[in-house]
């Protein structure tokens, strides 16, 4: 009966520090992925706020010629729903006399992003399939939803939703930002 007794009490013992570092380390992990996924979101809104700086860098050399601030570039204006890619090669439009680089825009949201170990770059040129997705959502902002001081047609909402499988479950990450045509 003493062993019995010695046994279970060793056990407790051990199964409380055990639970607790199985604990530790799935938290660990959860957070590691939780991390990235707001350094995606975040890389992927300013790619778009680079984009943005660029076309009011390009209106203002060009002169009288003028270079829309949501302009794409690689033509038209940003699409509503994009991919973009820091390991693609950047496009550059000349503007004026100088010659700029703007990062593409790709309108898809359905590929992994891969991870490039000896850059430390996720992109979707080179590197390891990972379980991360990023979609940058373009918008004007909704009827009454923007800052009235300000015209509509100065602002644009930049969503950037980045998802990724944790232990079988799905997660999802979304940052939101607002930029504004300055000059």
């Amino acid at each position: 009966m003493e062993t019995i007794v010695a046994l279970a009490l060793i056990m407790m013992a051990l199964v409380g520090p055990v639970s607790l570092i199985v604990r530790g380390i799935y938290s660990f992990s959860s957070s590691k992925s939780k991390i990235t996924a707001v350094n995606l979101a975040q890389e992927g809104i300013e790619l778009v706020r680079l984009i943005r700086e660029n076309n009011i860098a390009c209106d203002f050399a060009n002169g009288p010629k003028k270079q829309n601030w949501t302009s794409n570039p690689d033509g038209g204006t940003m699409p509503s729903r994009a991919e973009v890619d820091i390991q693609q090669a950047f496009t550059t439009i000349t503007c004026g006399s100088a010659s700029i680089k703007f990062p593409r825009l790709t309108n898809s949201c359905s590929r992994v992003l891969l991870y490039n170990a000896s850059a430390g770059t996720y992109g979707y040129q080179t590197g390891t399939p990972t379980t991360f997705s990023r979609c940058i959502n373009i918008n004007s902002p909704p009827s009454g939803g923007h800052d009235t001081d300000i015209p509509a047609s100065d602002q644009m909402d930049v969503i950037a939703t980045v998802t990724w499988v944790e232990r079988g479950r799905t997660r999802t990450l979304v940052l939101r930002e607002r930029l504004y045509h300055w000059e």
